[in-house]
């Protein structure tokens, strides 16, 4: 019999649990399979009839011993209590706060299932959508100490200012002090920023602290309540000529960033063009995982594509590459970093292979006119797919396509539109970024 370290109490706080809406029970049961979000799953028979349970920290296989706690959609959210047979998969997690911390849900198992366990995920969401044997590859996994961007919390209490991450399933935070996730200048600022936000948050306030590892620095946006005050200006002040951030922003809600510090202008480079990085810009979460996706996207392509569409752009992070063998047009709906992408390009005298427009394509998508004239198209959408842009997609005479993805359910249904339309999906990647999240992103190749 093995323990299961439960769930502790992050430092200077009462641990809560969260809001019982079903009679507490202690369970023994077999998990059957994990869920889409990294939880163990289970069935037993509780009021009256047959519940999902959802035990997060639980693997396939394993028999443990739960506490139910409250309603979770379809089932109930149950607290792991003891490991009674532990699966073969499971491993010791390497960072002191995974008990408690709810960044990581799948930091306990083994390298090879959970690579395993993300390849499926892609491959059970093909089959949803009718893909019988979907052609899906072998995850890339990008690793620890890759992650360039992350968002903190800091919460005031008393005299006292907590840092850090929310815990699992709660609104308290776990105290950190390094994250084995992040590049080393992120984790080097953690201490410095709590010194700062303890010098001018008031007592009960709460701030969200988004920050990404740039070139030449770190970028800081502060997501906060609390009015930016003389206090909080010394503050930021003070912690930019300490540290390595070039840029510190604050955000109160309902409003637009107001640029508090500026020593340069925050950079990344992409396929070795520098580009400004406007506040609060989508970026990919790491290096590693960018070029994983861009190696992919420029594979998908083909090297005779000479004029390509990028759809939801971004930065440019696959415009600037493909702009090596093509003339593309980018499209994304937020003007900032389009912007930011002509003037880069501009820079790197890619002005006339690169033309970047503002456009919803929610709204307003390219149509087949539109799009006959591109031999390859790229496209990245939100979460939420891709919509009626890949109705017309499906309906033109582009030879090659390449998705990327971060959701495998709105990927597969607009992979089935392009399939109906007359594509075959050649191949799917799998391409973990996120590492020991549940999230999985992808890269896929179409052709006609």
């Amino acid at each position: 019999m093995s323990r299961y370290p439960q769930k502790g109490k992050g430092r200077g706080q009462r641990r809560r649990r969260p809001k019982a809406t079903v009679a507490r029970e202690t369970l023994d049961m077999t998990i059957e399979r994990l869920g889409a979000q990294g939880d163990g799953l289970a069935q037993a028979d509780l009021m009256g009839r047959s519940q999902n349970l959802y035990v997060p920290g639980a693997l396939a296989g394993e028999q443990v011993r739960v506490e139910t706690c409250s309603k979770r959609g379809d089932g109930i959210l149950c607290e792991l209590l003891e490991v009674l047979s532990p699966s073969d998969d499971r491993t010791q997690p390497s960072c002191p706060h995974y008990a408690q911390c709810g960044g990581c849900a799948l930091q306990h198992m083994s390298t090879s299932s959970y690579s395993d366990w993300k390849r499926e995920r892609v491959v059970q969401a093909l089959r949803q959508r009718g893909f019988e044997t979907p052609p899906v590859l072998d995850t890339i996994l990008i690793g620890e100490g890759t992650r360039r961007r992350v968002t903190f919390t800091a919460l005031q209490r008393g005299k006292r200012l907590l840092f850090g991450f929310n815990a699992r399933s709660s609104h308290n935070l776990v105290e950190i002090d390094n994250c084995p996730l992040l590049v080393s200048e992120l984790n080097d600022l953690i201490q410095p920023m709590s010194d700062a936000f303890a010098a001018f948050l008031k007592d009960g306030t709460k701030a969200r602290i988004h920050v990404t590892a740039c070139e030449n620095g770190a970028d800081v946006l502060i997501e906060c309540t609390q009015d930016l005050d003389l206090a909080a200006r010394e503050a930021i002040a003070s912690f930019v000529q300490t540290t390595s951030a070039v840029r510190v922003g604050w955000k109160q809600e309902g409003q637009t960033p107001e640029p508090v510090v500026q020593e340069v202008a925050p950079l990344v480079y992409l396929s070795g063009v520098p580009v400004e990085l406007p506040q609060g810009s989508f970026l990919q979460a790491s290096v590693e995982g960018e070029h994983a996706i861009r190696d992919g996207v420029l594979a998908g392509v083909g090297a005779g594509s000479k004029r390509i569409a990028d759809l939801y752009s971004g930065l440019g992070s696959f415009t600037v590459p493909l702009a090596a063998q093509a003339i593309v047009e980018a499209y994304d709906v937020i003007e900032a970093p389009v912007r930011a992408l002509e003037r880069a390009a501009g820079r790197a005298n890619l002005g006339g292979r690169i033309v970047a427009s503002v456009r919803d394509l929610g709204r307003q998508p390219l149509d087949v006119k539109e799009l006959s004239k591109f031999d390859a198209v790229v496209f990245d959408p939100p979460r939420a797919g891709s919509g009626d842009q890949m109705q017309y997609l499906a309906g033109s005479s582009v030879a090659r396509v390449v998705g990327v993805s971060c959701n495998p359910a709105t990927f597969a249904r607009d992979a089935r539109t392009l399939v109906d339309g007359g594509f075959e999906l050649l191949s799917v990647q799998p391409i973990d970024q996120f590492t020991y999240s549940s999230h999985v992103e992808l890269v896929a190749h179409f052709a006609r």
